[in-house]
């Protein structure tokens, strides 16, 4: 399997590092950016992957388009096409978009930037003209970095929100909560690997409980104690608003 990667921003990078990781080899990947190309040359280096500035694409088997929305069907019209695998992992395009001028079977996908270790959650919108073996090899390609769950065109902007954009939300938390550490004395790496590792346990102990998020509150919130207390404050500030709000926002589509 021959890879194209258009586009070399960090979600290209951070499929390409879990593909790799994986077991993909990185000669089987090439990667072309039209907008910064010394970053090719960084990106090879680092990872051993092929480049190219002048992509031809009947040479490759899955093309990866990863450039910025407003370029994806520009580049395709521009391109013959055969019977390549077409997957689009830029916001809002849909596989019916790209399907109408490429005439092969299309995927929108939506990752998100743990797929750089292999922990990330993918977004499949599949096309009409998608091939079963097709279809597969996009479920096999992406679950080798994380998760997939089919999406269509109705669920797909929430997808994005709760799986793409939520990492940045995530962050955010962290960052909040960093300089409540430091200012007790742990320097800026130790207060933000002590969270990222709470993080990571209450989301490993969340991918293994069917139980509701309220009775696992109450597991580790007794009433009147330190994180029940804790739990009132984001209550009273309405941080189930906030997050609903920042949602609905990342899910709407710019008019």
């Amino acid at each position: 399997m021959k890879i194209l990667m258009v586009g070399a921003g960090s979600m290209s990078e951070s499929l390409v590092k879990g593909w790799i990781d994986s077991g993909i080899s990185p000669q089987s990947i090439t990667m072309t950016n039209r907008a910064d190309r010394s970053r090719l040359v960084t990106l090879a280096d680092q990872y051993g992957v092929q480049t190219t500035t002048d992509e031809q694409i009947e040479q490759y088997d899955v093309v990866v388009l990863a450039m910025q929305p407003e370029g994806v069907l520009g580049y395709v019209s521009q391109k013959t096409w055969t019977n390549q695998l077409v997957i689009s992992v830029a916001a809002h395009i849909t596989p019916l978009e790209i399907e109408t001028v490429t005439n092969c079977g299309a995927v929108s996908a939506m990752p998100n930037t743990p797929v750089a270790f292999r922990t990330g959650m993918t977004g499949l919108w599949f096309g009409e003209q998608l091939s079963e073996s097709h279809r597969q090899q996009t479920i096999e390609l992406f679950e080798r970095v994380g998760e997939t769950v089919e999406t269509n065109h109705t669920t797909m902007p929430y997808l994005m929100a709760a799986a793409g954009c939520s990492p940045a939300f995530f962050y955010e938390i962290v960052g909040a909560m960093t300089p409540v550490l430091t200012g007790a004395g742990f320097d800026e790496q130790a207060a933000r690997r002590i969270i990222a590792q709470a993080m990571k346990g209450s989301a490993e102990l969340l991918l293994h409980e069917d139980r509701p998020t309220a009775a696992l509150i109450e597991d580790v919130a007794a009433p009147g104690g330190p994180t029940d207390r804790g739990v009132h404050v984001l209550r009273e500030h309405h941080i189930s608003q906030a997050m609903y709000a920042a949602l609905m926002e990342s899910a709407r589509e710019e008019s």
